[in-house]
């Protein structure tokens, strides 16, 4: 990068699970959570001294070049097109889109299309090494003849995200 980006980091859940703040062209700007606690947890993981209590306060920082959306899902695609609107690129947790069909993801694409910003979903199955070694044999078509596959998806933890005080978040 020619300079360093400033992220925005929304979502003390989930979020606080990547290393934006170890790269050395990333700087964490700012980080946003509704709740006190989470937004506390956010700026420890991410040595961060600044918070905003909203995502509607953090995407008015003129600092941040792009904003890490992990929120809830089914909100993604609304609070991407909130970051974009405010001229900022966004990353967001899977999925992208929840629930809205796929007008949904429509919406999500033509607001990429509109501010003409960069918006990439943040799946990191793909990275993962038995992935990674699945398409390559694939590449060198070591399956033979596939007619059928299936695939499991692991992710430990994100139970806890579901529930706050014995009810569902």
């Amino acid at each position: 990068a020619p300079r360093k980006i400033h992220m925005g980091i929304v979502g003390g859940g989930f979020g606080c699970g990547f290393q934006w703040h170890e790269h050395p062209d990333c700087v964490v700007e700012a980080v946003s959570d509704l709740l006190p606690e989470r937004r506390d947890r956010l700026m420890k993981t991410y040595k961060c001294s600044k918070s905003y209590n909203s995502l509607a306060e953090l995407v008015k920082d003129k600092k941040i070049d792009a904003v890490a959306v992990f929120t809830e899902g089914p909100n993604h695609v609304k609070h991407v097109i909130e970051v974009m609107q405010h001229g900022k690129h966004a990353i967001s947790a899977v999925p992208a889109s929840m629930g809205g069909g796929v007008a949904e993801a429509e919406r999500l694409l033509a607001a990429v299309k509109k501010y003409g910003l960069t918006y990439m979903m943040a799946e990191t199955s793909y990275y993962q090494q038995p992935t990674i070694s699945v398409r390559q044999f694939y590449e060198q078509d070591k399956f033979g003849h596939l007619f059928y596959s299936e695939s499991e998806y692991q992710h430990d933890g994100l139970e806890s995200l579901y529930w706050r005080d014995g009810k569902r978040t």
